[in-house]
């Protein structure tokens, strides 16, 4: 985890003073901005000016994109030019190695690409093994159905205060199901049909509600879970004061994670669900569900929770809460 703290740690330094890393329009400056009219032809001045524009919304015009003077992913990929690869080196360091790609079969999810302007929370509700999530997702009959991203927890059974040499292969691993361009089916029916498709999804391995019975902690499915890593509700979310833990491992990929999409997409991470939860006592109702949410009004980060009543993902545990917080930055 050391390698995604200090990644994470680079991004937070910049995210709110260069938003849009990779996404360029008018007024921006800078070596991406040279190389954008180096590839456009015109004048290289650092500076996306008038001309700049200009140039930008004839090459989308002759490419058959949105034509926004806005230079994203989709226009990237026209240009035949990743800003991924030159702010890159072959420093292991300096790049996000620790995302591994795990893809979904092709026709296991929608090859549409998308402007992405939302980012979804879940949880799985499940096991921990990160590759066999995907793995289920590839050979169900349920269609184009999953998410963007699968992150790796601890088996619900292990004591995490006494683990020992216990080995912990799946704990913070990131792995990449499907392409940032493209999108699979991953909140269920919602009123607007923009979120599916205009999302980058992200999902925890987790257990999920968990039941008290005879003093054990257990699962939709029946299995125990460890007390060490049960989280006890201030107050019951959705009918259930019982969630498994996510862990620390776990958030720490999860925070590194969202720094590198709020700059690779122009994602304003500290929107919809980390402001919501600023200033507010009432921890529960800023997961709760969201008319404007579900007609797709709000922007940012949300959660799986803010479209469908039915769902309880993400929980509101307070790692959880801390971590959202910190994305809003102190003004």
């Amino acid at each position: 985890m050391i390698c995604v703290m200090s990644l994470k740690n680079t991004y937070q330094k910049h995210t709110y003073n260069m938003k849009r890393k990779y996404i360029l329009k008018k007024g921006d400056t800078g070596d991406l901005v040279k190389a954008l009219q180096n590839i456009l032809g015109t004048v290289e001045t650092g500076v996306f000016d008038d001309m700049t524009s200009i140039y930008v919304k004839r090459f989308q015009t002759n490419a058959n994109i949105a034509v926004d003077g806005i230079v994203g992913p989709i226009t990237w990929k026209a240009l035949g030019f990743s800003p991924a690869e030159f702010y890159a080196d072959t420093d292991l360091r300096t790049s996000a190695t620790w995302i591994e790609r795990y893809p979904l079969p092709e026709g296991e999810y929608v090859k549409r690409e998308t402007r992405k302007k939302y980012i979804f929370l879940h949880h799985t509700a499940g096991r921990s093994n990160p590759y066999k999530v995907i793995d289920h997702w590839a050979n169900d009959q349920r269609g184009r159905i999953g998410t963007h991203f699968v992150i790796g927890g601890i088996d619900s059974t292990l004591d995490v205060n006494n683990l020992g040499k216990a080995k912990l292969p799946h704990d913070g691993k990131i792995l990449q199901a499907i392409p940032d361009a493209y999108f699979g089916w991953h909140l269920g029916p919602v009123k607007s049909h923009r979120m599916h498709t205009g999302s980058l999804s992200i999902e925890l391995c987790s257990a999920g509600y968990l039941k008290e019975k005879d003093g054990k902690f257990l699962t939709w499915y029946g299995e125990e879970v460890h007390p060490s890593q049960v989280e006890e509700l201030v107050k019951p979310f959705r009918g259930y004061k019982y969630f498994h833990r996510y862990s620390k491992a776990q958030l720490q990929s999860l925070e590194a994670l969202l720094y590198l999409l709020s700059d690779k997409h122009g994602i304003d991470i500290s929107a919809g669900l980390p402001t919501m939860l600023t200033g507010t006592n009432n921890v529960n109702g800023a997961f709760e569900y969201d008319p404007d949410i579900d007609r797709g009004r709000v922007k940012g980060l949300l959660s799986h929770t803010h479209v469908r009543t039915t769902k309880t993902d993400i929980a509101p545990q307070k790692e959880m809460v801390y971590l959202l917080r910190r994305l809003v930055p102190v003004k």
